[in-house]
């Protein structure tokens, strides 16, 4: 007699088996809520101290369902720093000068993107100095690398860096790093007061490197 294949026995119309689980809404949060424990991870205790034993744990998840989302560290790593490059890139982008603001105020307002993103997301800041420590970034490729890396290493976005000899870059990106890990620990109002300096003082040092 021919075997009759009962509905229970099939897979589901348009899924595989092994097919990753990060579709739909139930996937989809537990996708961002994986990202939010590795962000923090990898931010506080750098890459090579974090496992994904213990990113899982922090979500209530065990290392194979979260390779069974990223695959591995590596994969991992990378898609916590595209989110955060995305998500940065957007702020700045909400945030820039008119198009038409003289030189100085649109890296200004750039700057000033970058320095409050960081404020609202710290873990931008770790990310940062713990790549910079630990020479993360490039064992991923140049092509990840570049794409990952340059929100980072570009927080003020002028073509007349390139020409300055690098002088203007190392203002802004620079004494923002400096700025931001001496304001880590400041109130609201501190922060404010800080940043309204360091801006001051910025500006000084742009108009007399640029004008």
């Amino acid at each position: 007699m021919a075997k009759v294949t009962r509905m229970t026995d099939r897979q589901p119309s348009g899924r595989r088996r092994g097919r990753p689980q990060g579709e739909g809404q139930q996937g989809s949060a537990t996708r961002t809520a994986i990202l939010d424990a590795a962000e923090k991870r990898f931010a506080d205790l750098g890459y090579a101290a974090t496992r994904l034993q213990d990113v899982a744990a922090d979500v209530g998840k065990t290392a194979p369902a979260v390779a069974h989302f990223f695959g591995g560290k590596d994969a991992l790593y990378r898609a916590v720093l595209e989110r955060m490059a995305a998500d940065y890139a957007a702020y700045l982008n909400a945030h820039a000068a008119p198009a038409s603001s003289e030189q100085v105020d649109r890296i200004l307002a750039t700057v000033t993107a970058w320095l409050r993103f960081m404020r609202v997301r710290p873990a931008q800041l770790g990310l940062i100095l713990r790549d910079m420590a630990e020479r993360r970034l490039q064992p991923l490729g140049d092509s990840t690398l570049t794409r990952i890396f340059e929100p980072y290493s570009i927080p003020v976005q002028e073509p007349s860096l390139r020409s300055e000899g690098g002088v203007v870059f190392n203002l802004a990106w620079g004494s923002g790093i400096i700025f931001m890990v001496s304001a880590v620990h400041f109130s609201n109002s501190e922060f404010e007061a800080a940043l309204a300096r360091h801006l001051d003082a910025l500006r000084g040092a742009l108009v007399a490197n640029l004008c």
